[in-house]
């Protein structure tokens, strides 16, 4: 069933591959790191309308913002997608730096710099609305809480292959998966690690460019 996923099949016709890595998989990854997007405007249109003023609509809220929440790592997930020049360099090389691969470090540069800003532009923006809601403190601790949850979901498409999707067809396996995260030093180490990498290129990236674009 695997093997007719829709990322073997973008795979398996892809005609452009950098370092072995479909570049149509790329296309598709920032198709994916898109969508959080979709679902903020449709969460902020909806706050302009009602001002989530009935249950119903602050139901609907709430399940526009974990939609938003669920795809959000999607946009994270480009910049660990640099793990693809881990083995750049054919053995022979080692010490030395590959002439016919080189070009493919700038390549996955300048791809993961596509999920920085996306990641922090979104967390922006949801700070933004937030703040508006409830009070800044309040956005700002909801931030500092989402960005630990962000690094979880990429761990879990990373090293186990779920997707956005899969928290709605594969709950248990999910839940699982994550118990491993607070109970076995080395996911948890992962776990630490990305999460303090988001921290530092969220407030970076706040501080440099989020301010100018999020508006």
């Amino acid at each position: 069933m695997d093997f007719f996923s829709l990322r073997n099949i973008i795979s398996a016709f892809s005609p452009f591959y950098v370092n072995g890595y479909p570049f149509l998989i790329m296309v598709w990854n920032i198709l994916l790191a898109m969508v959080p997007f979709i679902f903020f405007l449709a969460l902020s249109s909806y706050w302009q309308k009602t001002k989530f003023k009935k249950t119903g609509q602050k139901i609907l809220a709430i399940v526009l913002f974990l939609f938003w929440l669920i795809f959000l790592p999607n946009a994270a997930y480009l910049i660990a997608d640099t793990r693809h020049l881990l083995n750049y360099c054919p053995s022979n090389s080692y010490l030395s730096v590959c002439v016919s691969g080189v070009w493919e470090i700038m390549f996955f540069f300048v791809y993961s710099v596509f999920g920085w800003v996306f990641l922090v532009i979104y967390l922006s923006q949801m700070r933004k609305f937030l703040a508006e809601i409830f009070k800044e403190r309040t956005a700002r601790t909801a931030i500092m809480i989402i960005i630990p949850l962000v690094a979880l979901g990429v761990l879990l498409g990373l090293t186990e292959r779920f997707n956005s999707w899969d928290f709605f067809i594969h709950p248990l396996p999910i839940l699982q998966n994550l118990l491993r995260y607070v109970t076995a030093w080395e996911y948890f180490r992962n776990w630490l690690a990305f999460t303090t990498g988001y921290y530092i290129l969220y407030f970076f990236g706040d501080y440099l460019f989020a301010k100018k674009i999020a508006q």
